[in-house]
């Protein structure tokens, strides 16, 4: 955690741990973002969905480095929400020189950290589904897929190369 008067991270019970090895798959559309790591005791796939996700940041520091990561200092695997983020505010401003009336509705800072990798999001909220399964019946694969169909199957534009967004 940082220093009293800073942002600090909270952790969010998820109902399951994530696995200690690995990192996570992260998928992402312009409408919302899913983690998934298997659970800790390897019956299942954890689903981490953060809910209309404006922006992300994935990838480096692994565990060994995220000592150096301000808000990743002492945690341990797991989610959390970051209180006292200006991350919202500072898309928001950056959004005004642009659309200088504009007022963005709350956003709420995550932080995921995993062995090989973590992650921040900012989102207006986050869900974990459970799916059961061992990784040997291809349960991550066919959480992934049905992940990734549901994107595309969706209504609504994204930035998936398949759809183009008629300017009519």
């Amino acid at each position: 955690m940082l220093q009293e008067d800073g942002p600090r991270a909270v952790e969010i019970d998820l109902g399951h741990g994530m696995v200690t090895i690995g990192g996570g798959l992260l998928l992402m559309d312009e409408h919302g973002c899913h983690v998934l790591v298997p659970d800790r005791d390897g019956s299942g796939v954890l689903d981490v969905t953060f809910v209309a996700c404006t922006q992300s940041v994935f990838g480096y520091p692994n565990d060994e480095a995220q000592e150096g990561h301000p808000l990743a200092r002492g945690l341990a695997y797991g989610v959390y929400e970051v209180l006292g983020s200006d991350w919202a505010q500072r898309l928001e401003q950056q959004n005004r020189v642009r659309f200088p009336e504009v007022r963005w509705q709350p956003k709420r800072h995550f932080l995921m950290l995993m062995h090989e990798s973590m992650g921040e999001f900012l989102a207006d909220d986050v869900r974990v589904g459970f799916h059961p399964g061992t990784l040997s019946t291809g349960v991550f694969d066919h959480i992934a897929h049905q992940v990734l169909q549901q994107a595309l199957d969706a209504d609504v534009p994204t930035m998936l190369p398949h759809r183009e967004i008629d300017p009519a």
